[in-house]
């Protein structure tokens, strides 16, 4: 690593979506897009990380770290005031303050995004107060606790909106064509240029944590994996942010990179609980129960996860696992099967994406599944239609804006995803809109969560859906995963710390291998492969 803060450094990416608006309606995910969260903008705060004993860190939402906002306390009613930073200004010049805040909420209400799904229906918040120009109360439906998990949330993102608001037209009122081009934040980073094959951020002198180390990042267009990987042996200060399992392990191998690792996301085999052969829970126990956990961490993930028995996330506040009785038990497998009229075995379709990791899994597990009599056929998740919910589906990666324990439950499962319509929310989640039956009981239960007042009682009732869920059996909880970042020896050492708004973003916030190019598919192994 280097403390050269001269530092022009390169970060490879597969795609250039072009659009910086992390609040459009028409949100599609693009490397650039998160890469421009990360490096123009930032957050109220951020999780302090801890590392383990094998070098992996971990945030830790209970010790939430100060940013643009001071501080944060709940109030007897369950509402929150924020108090912000002063003096903090943004790439445009203007100086941070609450009227920010509230017009960029109410720009996603507006529009019903995604940001708003999460801050109106999830959380609560029935509308912003300015107490006065650096201080605002958010007015809570409920008592939310761990409210200031999402002081890390990006989404909405938290922008100069008096210069949005100089730059809006008749026909773009929120300023979104307008933001989508350029930047308006108050990050370490202004936007310099930007064209499909490349992005260039140059450091800002008015920094509110001082200047930046490198003094420019830019953000390239590469092939394919090797070329974006070979650039790691170049001179020029080069990141590679999400490394999968088989390159985490070429990488780690190497003494002249710095490889971050960071828990966050994870995998999980998704059942289809309205398909006719799955509806009934005893044969998704029996595929819970033939699964071989040990084997699909060390052999399909080549060690690079560990195991996760919740459907929330193991550093989570209010992770739980009680209620996990599956292990690995082929004959216990049977006997369920039996019991549910499939004694003589069954034929399903599997979904997986076509990667190495995912492919070895797929291999192992229909291997274990023959032998209770589950025969699969594998293909390509790329092939599904959208909004439709395959039979059986491999999910990696999981990892979405933070990690908070009633929006990890909400946002992941396929029983109540998304679980709207409650009370005054859209039928969907931003311009997602699945095709099938939620679950009844599953809406129920989590409406009342939401709208629990007791905060004792709230405890309990997420405590009871996380066990509703483990044995619903809708997801088969494998593991979680590991994001990965690599840097060769001219990359400042505090673009990739911990405590870097660059780190939080790649790490925690969206956590993928998509920022690399896509993988070429290997060689089939056994078994009936499309």
């Amino acid at each position: 690593m280097s403390d050269n803060s001269t530092s022009n450094v390169l970060i490879p990416v597969g795609t250039i979506g072009g659009k910086f608006d992390n609040d459009d309606p028409d949100y599609v995910f693009a490397p650039d897009l998160y890469l421009g969260l990360a490096l123009a903008y930032d957050t109220m705060a951020a999780p302090n990380a801890k590392r383990d004993s094998d070098g992996i860190w971990e945030s830790d939402y209970t010790d939430m770290q100060s940013r643009l906002a001071l501080r944060w306390e709940e109030q007897e009613n369950g509402d929150w005031i924020v108090w912000l930073r002063p003096g903090v200004i943004s790439n445009r010049g203007h100086e941070f303050n609450a009227a920010d805040l509230q017009w960029v909420l109410e720009k996603a209400f507006a529009h019903s995004t995604l940001s708003s799904w999460r801050w109106r229906d999830v959380i609560g918040v029935k509308k912003v107060e300015i107490i006065d120009r650096h201080c605002l109360r958010y007015c809570l439906r409920a008592p939310y606790p761990t409210f200031p998990n999402w002081l890390l949330s990006l989404a909405p993102n938290v922008v100069d909106s008096t210069a949005i608001c100089e730059n809006i037209t008749p026909d773009d009122p929120w300023g979104i064509k307008w933001l989508n081009g350029h930047v308006a934040g108050y990050g370490a980073y202004d936007l310099a240029r930007a064209d499909p094959e490349s992005i260039l951020f140059t450091r800002r002198s008015d920094y509110w944590r001082g200047l930046p180390d490198a003094a420019s990042i830019e953000v390239r267009k590469v092939a394919d994996r090797p070329t974006a990987l070979r650039l790691l042996s170049e001179k020029r200060p080069t990141v590679v942010v999400g490394a999968d399992p088989d390159e985490a392990v070429s990488l780690l191998r190497r003494d002249d990179l710095t490889v971050q690792r960071t828990w966050a996301g994870h995998v999980s085999i998704e059942i289809n609980f309205t398909h006719p052969q799955l509806s009934d829970k005893r044969v998704r126990h029996a595929l819970a129960f033939a699964t071989p956990y040990a084997g699909l961490i060390a052999d399909g993930l080549l060690g690079q996860a560990r195991p996760w028995r919740s459907p929330v996330k193991s550093f989570s506040q209010w992770y739980s696992d009680a209620g996990n009785g599956y292990g690995y038990d082929l004959a216990k497998a049977r006997d369920l099967l039996k019991e549910a009229g499939f004694g003589s075995g069954l034929e399903l379709d599997f979904y997986l994406e076509r990667r190495a990791d995912c492919e070895r899994m797929a291999d192992i597990i229909a291997r274990t599944w023959s032998e209770i009599g589950i025969q699969l056929t594998f293909k390509d998740a790329a092939d599904a239609p959208r909004g439709w919910l395959p039979p059986l589906y491999l999910r990696t990666e999981c990892a979405h804006n933070l990690s908070e324990p009633i929006y990890d439950i909400i946002h992941d499962y396929a029983a109540m995803d998304p679980i709207f319509p409650a009370p005054g929310g859209p039928p969907n989640v931003g311009t997602w809109t699945p095709r099938w039956e939620k679950n009844e009981e599953a809406i129920i239960a989590i409406i009342a969560l939401l709208e629990e007042k007791d905060r004792q009682r709230k405890r309990q009732r997420f405590d009871e859906l996380q066990k509703w869920l483990i044995d619903f059996s809708s997801s088969i909880f494998i593991a979680e995963g590991q994001q990965v970042m690599a840097a060769n020896r001219g990359v400042p050492a505090s673009l990739i710390a911990p405590d870097s708004r660059f780190y939080h973003a790649m790490q925690y916030q969206n956590a993928t291998s998509n920022y690399l190019p896509k993988r070429s598919p290997r060689r089939p192994g056994p078994g009936k492969w499309w």
